[in-house]
């Protein structure tokens, strides 16, 4: 897997987006894939994109890498199919994502801030791990001072569930609708607003975002974004 580390900024800002796959969002796959097109074309003027590693991974009722890329060349393919193994995708792509950052350390001398993203429209299903053993590895990610985010889409999940589960940052994406502005707009303004704090953003990754989005309309804010140190120690 050829991952990426030239990074050209000491400021290195390392995402990892884990996408809900199964057979449940099969109806959503072109809002998905339309909202990380939108959500990699926001980035193309903002002035940290070299300092910022996407990868994409998948899940459904397997495990699917995604290549760290800078976030202007992300993968921003999506299909759908199968079953809903969310802890045993959050437990592989826990490890991914260490393993990723130890190495960026390695080469590069200087400690990221890292956070991961999980969207999921349903709880586990036909899942080869349990919720302890994805609890265990978010927790480990808190630990690390990794941001840990989870999106609920639609009305079978909520909130609720991410916040039992541990993450530090949850949102309602009630309306499936809502699905292309929600990737393209509130995501990336998150992902934007993590890259330029001077620490990590913890349970306040969606919320500042949520409240431009408010004021400002979705429509408005959709049309744009298409035109457009030492905590990881542990790892």
């Amino acid at each position: 897997m050829a991952n990426f580390y030239g990074f050209s900024s000491d400021k290195i800002n390392i995402f990892l987006i884990l996408l809900d796959s199964s057979n449940s969002m099969s109806g959503d796959s072109n809002n998905v894939s339309n909202g990380l097109k939108a959500f990699k074309e926001s980035f193309n003027d903002f002035y940290l994109a070299n300092s910022i590693a996407v990868s994409v991974c998948r899940f459904n009722g397997n495990f699917f890498y995604g290549e760290f890329r800078p976030v202007k060349e992300m993968d921003t393919r999506y299909a759908t199919g199968g079953a809903t193994a969310l802890n045993y995708a959050i437990v592989t792509a826990q490890n991914y994502l260490f393993s990723y950052v130890h190495e960026v350390v390695e080469r590069t001398g200087i400690i990221p801030k890292v956070t991961f993203v999980c969207f999921s429209d349903g709880e586990p299903y036909n899942d080869r791990m349990s919720s302890r053993d994805g609890k265990a590895a978010i927790e480990k990610m808190n630990y690390s001072r990794v941001t840990t985010a989870f999106a609920a889409f639609g009305g079978e999940i909520s909130s609720q569930y991410g916040k039992d589960m541990g993450f530090m940052a949850t949102v309602d994406v009630t309306k499936r609708s809502d699905l292309l502005n929600f990737l393209a707009v509130e995501l990336s303004n998150s992902c934007k607003e993590q890259s330029q704090s001077l620490k990590t953003l913890g349970s306040s990754f969606f919320s500042r975002t949520v409240e431009k989005s408010e004021s400002q309309g979705y429509s408005q804010t959709t049309a744009q974004a298409l035109e457009d140190n030492s905590w990881i120690n542990e790892i």
